[in-house]
């Protein structure tokens, strides 16, 4: 039975022309921006996007022009289908931009899918991410067709190996005599606490990944800290610039994107740029990133493993 598998990211823009309207559809999905906007909702979006795309578009210039999300998770996409066998197509299914989760099944049913997989490329679930994506798969999979849902996968050996692995190689970067009082902070996606509060598992989830990554990397202190937030609503914390600021002086500073799978804004920017930045003015001795897992073999394992084990289950996602 050919079996499709979709890699469920948040996308990305490919290009500046496509800032804006990503922007509308990231904030017209009411998982993530869960304010109860009713039918005022597009008018909502469209005002936002608009008022933020010029800033988000010089952010895009800063890291050339466009989000890498998109050709990195089709890396992985050609990676899986080699690790998977010739009886799996793997597609791209991005909840924003292109190619988009209708776009995916179009391609998988030209490719003869008999069943499909849900694979978000979150191994924390959240909500806003999580749950958007695979609803999203679900109202346009045709309900003829068996539907097999991945959830979350953060403490899975092998995503934890590939992630330690990352971490090592930017240890390794560290100057001999700067080891001895390293600062690891692992730096997540935050998330909005009226969620948390709702019973989010996501926060928890970051931690299992954070300590089982630090065990594998034989890290035995780091901290967990959150970024990216957006608007005045109360976030997870701590901030991760915020916190490199006031606890770098006089360390050796290697951050991790313990929640990024794939180079994107959020690293390229936000980690290279401003907390390297916040590190830099709090007194570090030097600053380091750990790579995104990418295509990392034992990150692409993990990935074949949890499909494997998922259709072995063979208990088919709620269609509702």
């Amino acid at each position: 039975m050919k079996t499709a598998v979709f890699l469920m990211n948040l996308g990305g823009p490919r290009n500046l022309a496509e800032v804006e309207p990503y922007l509308y559809e990231l904030f017209a999905d009411p998982l993530v921006v869960t304010a109860p906007f009713g039918p005022f909702r597009p008018l909502f979006a469209k005002l936002i996007s608009k008022l933020r795309a010029p800033s988000s578009a010089e952010k895009y210039q800063l890291i050339g022009g466009r989000s890498p999300l998109v050709e990195g998770t089709e890396a992985q996409a050609r990676a899986l289908e080699a690790a998977l066998g010739p009886d799996f197509t793997v597609h791209l299914a991005m909840r924003c931009g292109h190619p988009n989760t209708q776009e995916g099944i179009r391609a998988a049913l030209a490719a003869g899918a008999e069943q499909a997989v849900s694979l978000p490329l979150y191994p924390q679930f959240a909500n806003a991410t999580t749950t958007s994506s695979l609803r999203e798969m679900r109202r346009l999979w045709p309900r003829e067709k068996p539907l097999f849902e991945i959830c979350s996968y953060p403490d899975n050996p092998r995503y934890l190996e590939a992630s330690a692995a990352t971490l090592r190689d930017a240890i390794a970067k560290v100057k001999p005599e700067n080891r001895k009082d390293l600062l690891v902070v692992f730096s997540a996606h935050g998330l909005p606490m009226s969620q948390v509060r709702k019973g989010d598992p996501y926060p928890g989830e970051v931690e299992k990944s954070a300590r089982g990554t630090a065990l594998l990397a034989g890290v035995k202190q780091f901290q967990v800290t959150y970024q990216s937030k957006v608007g005045p609503a109360k976030w997870l914390g701590p901030d991760t610039s915020e916190w490199l600021a006031a606890n770098s002086r006089g360390r050796a500073v290697v951050t991790h994107p313990i929640a990024f799978v794939s180079e994107h804004l959020e690293t390229l920017y936000d980690m290279d740029m401003l907390a390297a930045e916040a590190a830099r003015e709090g007194g570090a001795l030097e600053y380091h990133r750990a790579a995104a897992v990418g295509v990392h073999p034992e990150f692409i394992g993990a990935l074949a493993d949890v499909v494997r084990f998922t259709l072995e289950r063979a208990v088919p996602s709620p269609r509702g």
